[in-house]
C-alpha cells in the first residue's frame, strides 16, 4: 500500500512539479519581504544555479544520448542542482530567510527528489546498463567535493552547444528569474 502511494506520488510530482513551482513562486513574490543584502546573496546563488543549468543544458540531448561531458562528469542531474541553487537564492533573499529556506528545503525534498527518482527510472529504461554504470561513477545531485571526479569509463561524445541550451528551453528560466528578481527589487524600492 505504502509502496503504491509512493509510486503514485512520484509520478504525480514528476508531471506537476513545474505547475507547483510556479504556484510557490507566486506565493513567494506575494508574501516575501526582500532586502538588498539578502537579494545580493540570492542573486549570486541564482547566477550560480543558472550557470549550472546552462552548462548542463548545453550538453543535454534528451532521450537521444546519455550526457557524460561537462557538468555530467560531476553530477548526474546538473539541471536539478542548478534549480536547487536558484531556489535557495530566492529563499535567502528575504526577511525571515531561515523560515523560507526551511520551507524551500521541504519543498525540494517533497517535490524534486521524487521527480529525480522518476527520471532515473526513465533514464535506466532508455539507456540500460550504460546509465547504471553512470550511477556508480557519478553522484546524483551533489558533486563530490572531497576528490576530483574519476575519468569517465566512456568518453563524452558531445561538446557544449548554445543551440542545445536554447532547444532545452533554458531561456525561459533566465526570463523567469530576471522577472522575479526585478519584482523583488521593485518591492524593496517601493517601501
Amino acid at each position: 500500500m505504502l509502496a503504491e502511494l509512493t509510486r503514485r506520488w512520484r509520478r504525480w510530482v514528476a508531471h506537476n512539479r513545474v505547475r507547483v513551482t510556479i504556484i510557490v513562486i507566486l506565493i513567494y513574490v506575494a508574501f516575501s519581504n526582500p532586502h538588498w543584502s539578502g537579494l545580493t546573496v540570492g542573486v549570486i546563488l541564482i547566477i550560480m544555479g543558472q550557470t549550472a543549468r546552462f552548462w548542463g543544458a548545453g550538453y543535454l540531448e534528451k532521450n537521444v544520448k546519455l550526457a557524460r561531458g561537462g557538468p555530467y562528469r560531476l553530477v548526474r542531474h546538473p539541471l536539478y542542482f542548478g534549480s536547487f541553487l536558484m531556489g535557495l537564492g530566492l529563499a535567502v533573499s528575504v526577511e525571515d530567510a531561515a523560515w523560507w529556506t526551511f520551507g524551500y528545503l521541504l519543498l525540494f525534498i517533497a517535490f524534486f527528489l521524487p521527480a529525480i527518482h522518476v527520471e532515473e527510472l526513465r533514464l535506466q529504461s532508455i539507456f540500460g546498463a550504460e546509465y547504471q554504470d553512470l550511477m556508480v561513477e557519478v553522484p546524483g545531485l551533489l558533486p563530490r567535493l572531497a576528490r576530483p571526479p574519476s575519468p569517465p569509463q566512456k568518453p563524452p561524445e558531445t561538446s557544449f552547444s548554445w543551440a542545445r541550451v536554447v532547444s532545452n528551453r533554458e531561456v525561459r528560466s533566465v526570463i523567469g528569474m530576471v522577472a522575479i528578481v526585478a519584482l523583488q527589487a521593485v518591492k524593496i524600492l517601493s517601501v
